[in-house]
């Protein structure tokens, strides 16, 4: 009887199956067999691998990685399943059986039989400390020995193409992750601030961006700019003028691509208020959608190492006062008198696009930025 490593996966909504599918098929896994409007059932060189890889597809909410026995009658089936499961149990154990597909009930009995007959095991179907999964599909039958949740949403670019501030931390991934998910082809964009932040946080930004748009859309586009010094002061008077700023020189950008949306990630604390303002303002006055994501301690983010170190090592932010306290009046006069619409205008005009592509990727939009900074210097601190 054959066996073989196998992938079952699954997609949020069924527009994503078919481009998920064709996704899988480069990390290594084909002859697709298709369950229904949103799963299928792959054979992998790698399954475990090809669930990690998937799990920042765009659309794939679940991915189940196993191994696949068969073709072969329930009673054949059942007898190398329960050969496959008693390797793993110890005595003592209580475990369930979760069997999908036709005749189900049928296979579920014959292997219950196996296993008790052949292991120190208990049936308990209302709190098992070990729960299998199996799926009949092909004559045969699929043994899940893991998962992974993915990032699900609907397909990429499904809702047109959208921008992300990023500044290198949790909230910013959260919030590009939120715009995947709501289908948007997303493009981060950071901001350094003149000669405020240290070199360490400019590597650590850039290179996680380069890492979430190489893992969700591979050759999509990391965009970067530079503030020029003269702004910094100016940024430094609260909340609601940085975010102004950082709003004005992001829909600026993003209405000249035609973008839908902006995204925004930011921690629910004193000054989230002002922060809101400051969005809703640059959108009446520009004429963009901002979507502000307020970061969660249940992130819908797959894990990634390297990922989760550069953005929990993210300490920096630009000294400036928490809050307002309250919005006053005559903001809007005070952001046009403090020559921040003229400079915002200026990085606009100025950012540069990297590709992330490749398993270099994090360090060419890092290169890319490195070589493009000492020309934006001059440009903007100059004030040509």
């Amino acid at each position: 009887m054959g066996r073989d490593e196998r992938l079952l996966l699954e997609v949020e909504h069924p527009t994503g199956l078919a481009s998920a599918v064709a996704r899988a098929a480069i990390l290594g896994c084909g002859e697709p067999h298709i369950l229904g409007d949103t799963r299928a059932l792959l054979r992998c060189v790698n399954s475990l691998g090809a669930a990690n890889a998937l799990s920042w597809t765009p659309g794939v909410s679940l991915l189940s990685y196993g191994e696949f026995v068969g073709p072969g009658s329930f009673r054949e089936l059942s007898r190398a399943l329960a050969g496959i499961i008693s390797g793993i149990l110890e005595d003592g154990d209580r475990i369930w059986m979760e069997v999908y597909g036709d005749g189900s009930t049928e296979f579920q009995d014959y292997l219950a039989g196996e296993l008790v007959s052949s292991t120190h095991v208990e049936l308990d179907h209302n709190r098992p400390s070990k729960l299998f999964t199996i799926f009949l599909v092909e004559g045969g039958a699929f043994l899940s020995h893991g998962y992974r949740r993915g990032i699900g949403g609907l397909p990429l670019g499904s809702e047109g193409s959208a921008l992300s501030l990023f500044s290198g931390g949790r909230c910013g991934a959260e919030a590009l992750v939120a715009a995947v998910r709501g289908g948007f082809r997303v493009r981060p964009l950071f901001l350094e601030m003149g000669n405020e932040a240290p070199p360490e946080n400019i590597r650590r930004a850039l290179m996680a961006a380069a890492i979430m748009v190489q893992k969700i859309s591979p050759g999509g586009e990391v965009l970067a700019g530079y503030v020029p010094e003269r702004a910094i002061g100016a940024l430094k008077g609260g909340e609601w003028i940085y975010h102004r700023f950082l709003a004005e020189v992001a829909g600026l950008v993003a209405r000249k691509a035609g973008d839908r949306a902006i995204f925004v990630g930011m921690s629910p604390e004193p000054g989230y208020a002002d922060v809101i303002d400051a969005y809703a303002r640059a959108q009446r006055s520009l004429g963009v959608a901002f979507s502000v994501h307020q970061c969660s301690e249940f992130p819908m983010m797959p894990f990634d190492e390297e990922l989760e170190s550069l953005i929990d090592e993210h300490k920096w932010r630009l000294a400036r006062p928490p809050h307002l306290g309250s919005v006053p009046a005559g903001l809007d006069e005070t952001w046009r008198a403090s020559g921040l619409p003229d400079i915002a205008d200026e990085v606009a005009g100025s950012i540069v696009s990297m590709r992330a592509e490749g398993e270099l990727a994090r360090h060419e939009v890092l290169d890319g930025y490195l070589r493009a900074r000492s020309h934006l210097k001059d440009l903007l601190d100059g004030g040509g």
